[in-house]
């Protein structure tokens, strides 16, 4: 720090001895701000790389370092005085580009202490030695409290600017979204790039679109941080081109694209629901390619949700379309699909324990290709017990299930989802 030059007043008393000390820093008034500003753009890496960000933090602690000085010129209560408009100003810029608000804070600390070493610098060249310890105390008192004051009221526009430009944000990604979803666009390359910059999403690759719910409270903290960490939770399990996409639908549910994912595996998203601890509910379309695949995968997604929501309690907290997509259709006219299905079923598609087990026998042994061995080593039963139920089934039913073999295994599918009564 360059040494100060001048001779000052010797005051005869403590308020005259501060303002003497308010004018010798006044002389040096640009020196000091500009060694501040170069100071928190060299320390603070987030506060540095944009011209125009650094012009701003320029003018904040210009207008900051001046209203100190007027502060202790003049004896004024810190608490009382407002925060520059360039400070203001810069706290709303940060929260803009998403500036982390502990940066805003630590600039404050490294610019009091800066001016701090100034000050004792010129408290030692104006005061008399046996005034300099109250004098000094005076100064860093005076000091702490502008900044504590005017650290709070900067925060607290930071937050709020920071609330609307996320709530801003989000709508307008909102909007490119459904704009996207509903085949309104992108319409040409740089359109398509535009919407990309907005999403921070590309399009040019495979998309896994996911919905994430959740049916109660989680047992920490908002919903939406409990999706957003599932979100990027499964990102990584399923081996992720980039991060997740996350789009808030409502206060409990989101839509989320995994970019770059081309294989997804019940189990490992599952495993992935199960360690985040939290009552998320996953449903999973299939991975598709370009703008296409992103509205494909996401509306197989809602479908496979759908179905879900049809199941009710008894549905497992993961549900892949690849899985339920017959179903899905028929979630479209539950009533249509009840009527439907136990036409093809008839008696077996009576509700009860008795005919559940045996449509889920059925149904198994059907997927397996007849198979009693296969059937029974799934179901954990003996192949004997398996060869009675299948033939017991077909009895309740009524006629045989060669002649309509792809309608018996639809409607037993939409049973083993849906239940019996659905």
């Amino acid at each position: 720090m360059r040494e100060l030059h001048g001779t000052l007043p010797r005051p005869d008393d403590g308020s005259s001895a501060v303002a003497a000390v308010a004018a010798g820093l006044a002389r040096h008034r640009d020196e000091i701000s500009d060694a501040i500003r170069d100071l928190l753009a060299a320390r603070i890496d987030e506060l540095r790389g944009d011209p125009g960000l650094i012009d701003l933090l320029g003018a904040s602690v210009g207008g900051n370092v001046e209203t100190i000085l007027h502060v202790l010129a003049h004896d004024l209560p810190p608490r009382e005085v407002e925060a520059p408009p360039a400070a203001v100003e810069y706290a709303r810029r940060l929260a803009q580009r998403g500036v982390p608000v502990n940066a805003l804070v630590r600039a404050y600390r490294l610019g009091q202490a800066h001016l701090m070493e100034w000050a004792f610098t010129c408290v030692e060249a104006a005061v008399e030695r046996d005034a300099v310890a109250a004098v000094s105390q005076h100064v860093v008192l005076t000091v702490f409290e502008y900044v504590d004051h005017v650290s709070q009221h900067v925060v607290a526009v930071y937050e709020a600017e920071r609330d609307r430009w996320l709530e801003n944000r989000h709508a307008i990604r909102v909007a490119r979204i459904r704009d996207v979803l509903d085949r309104r666009g992108p319409h040409g390359a740089d359109e398509r790039l535009a919407v990309e910059s907005v999403l921070g999403y590309r399009f040019g690759r495979e998309h896994l679109g996911l919905v994430l719910w959740l049916d109660e409270p989680p047992t920490a903290g908002p919903a939406l941080v409990a999706l957003e960490r599932c979100a990027d939770a499964l990102a990584l399990a399923l081996d992720a081109q980039g991060r997740a996409l996350v789009v808030p639908w409502d206060t409990t549910s989101a839509w989320v694209w995994l970019p770059g994912v081309v294989e997804v595996s019940r189990e490992t998203v599952a495993a992935v629901v199960r360690r985040g601890g939290e009552p998320v509910r996953v449903a999973c379309g299939a991975p598709a390619a370009d703008v296409e695949g992103f509205r494909v995968t996401h509306e197989q997604a809602l479908r496979a949700r759908a179905v879900t929501l049809a199941a009710g309690e008894e549905a497992p907290a993961v549900t892949l379309f690849d899985e339920v997509g017959a179903v899905a259709l028929l979630c479209a006219d539950l009533d249509g699909a009840t009527a439907w299905v136990r036409r093809v079923l008839g008696p077996l598609a009576e509700p009860g324990a008795t005919c559940a087990r045996l449509r889920e026998t059925l149904r198994v042994f059907l997927a397996t290709g007849g198979s009693n061995a296969a059937t029974a080593s799934q179901l954990g039963v003996h192949p004997s017990t398996v060869k009675y139920r299948v033939r017991r089934a077909k009895e309740i039913r009524g006629r045989p299930v060669d002649g309509d073999r792809l309608d018996v295994e639809l409607a037993l599918l939409a049973c083993a989802w849906l239940g019996a009564g659905r």
